[in-house]
């Protein structure tokens, strides 16, 4: 297990022997390890996006809703945030992404050395 990116709220960790060799991402926040595939990070990310609307449901009455709910064929996903947290669950997807990028960003971004006349 290699960690990829970690914040105050959890880690993620890029795993060599997953049991499921599409999901090679562990999501580890509080005390729950979620394995996660890139795909699911990128849906997560979208949720987490989402759920700063504001919600019409009995519980959250027009607030913006303190759940994230994340449904996939396997398993639905809720976890309780705040603000504070939902700011770093976003922090950490998004660092997850960048540093599992990174060689390609760099490429991309690379300054061409000038060519001499």
């Amino acid at each position: 297990m290699k960690l990829i990116y970690q914040n105050d709220y959890g880690a993620t960790f890029l795993l060599a022997d997953s049991p499921n060799p599409s999901c090679k991402i562990q999501l580890v926040v509080n005390a729950i390890g979620l394995f996660m595939s890139v795909d699911d990070l990128e849906h997560l990310l979208k949720i987490v996006h989402g759920s700063y609307e504001p919600c019409d449901c009995a519980d959250c009455g027009g607030n913006a809703c303190n759940k994230i709910w994340c449904v996939n064929p396997l398993i639905d996903i809720c976890l309780k945030v705040d603000g504070h947290f939902l700011g770093l669950l976003e922090d950490l997807i998004k660092g997850t992404r960048f540093m599992l990028n990174m060689d390609a960003t760099l490429e991309q971004y690379r300054l061409k050395p000038k060519r001499e006349s």
